[in-house]
Formats: C-alpha cells, sequence, structure tokens
C-alpha cells in the first residue's frame, strides 16, 4: 500500500519496491535479449556484457550485490579492486 508524504509524493515500503525493481530488471533482460536479435539480423555487433564472467557473478549484480560481485569476481580471478569495479560497471 502507498502513502501520502504530505507533500504529494507517493510513499512506497520494501515490498513493493523490490516487486518494481524486479519487475524493471525483466523488462529490460527482453529488451536486451531484443536488442541482441536485431543487432544479428543487421549485422552489427552487439557485445555481450556479461561474456566470460562467472554466472554467480552476474546473479550478485543481477540481486544488487555489486559488492559482493566485485570481491566474488576478485576471488575467482585475482583482479585488482579497480579491475573488479571496472568490469562489474559494465554488467
Amino acid at each position: 500500500m502507498t502513502t501520502d508524504d504530505g507533500m504529494g509524493m507517493a510513499q512506497y515500503n520494501d515490498a513493493q519496491l523490490t516487486s518494481y525493481i524486479d519487475q524493471l530488471f525483466a523488462r529490460l533482460s527482453r529488451v536486451e535479449a531484443q536488442l541482441v536479435l536485431v543487432s544479428e539480423k543487421l549485422g552489427i555487433p552487439f557485445p555481450d556484457a556479461t561474456a566470460g564472467i562467472p554466472a554467480d557473478v552476474v546473479a550478485l549484480v543481477r540481486a544488487g550485490d555489486r559488492l559482493g560481485a566485485i570481491k566474488r569476481l576478485r576471488e575467482l580471478s585475482n583482479m585488482t579492486v579497480d579491475e573488479a569495479k571496472s568490469v562489474i560497471a559494465n554488467v
């Protein structure tokens, strides 16, 4: 349930925000998949931002745990903090 904060701004609880963010991520995934198909049809390369990144690291990023993803990537690859941050920023 949303409430009004007295200034005309809606207030949402954690469950509502989580649901909304999950919906946005799902929609973004569908848009990206469609973009890959269109790019292939047009012969335009579309790099996969997750190529070469372990699935568990990608899952952490998609779950919103960027710090956990950076730590896990460093454990698996011996990257520096800055290298891992750069990789995760592009996922």
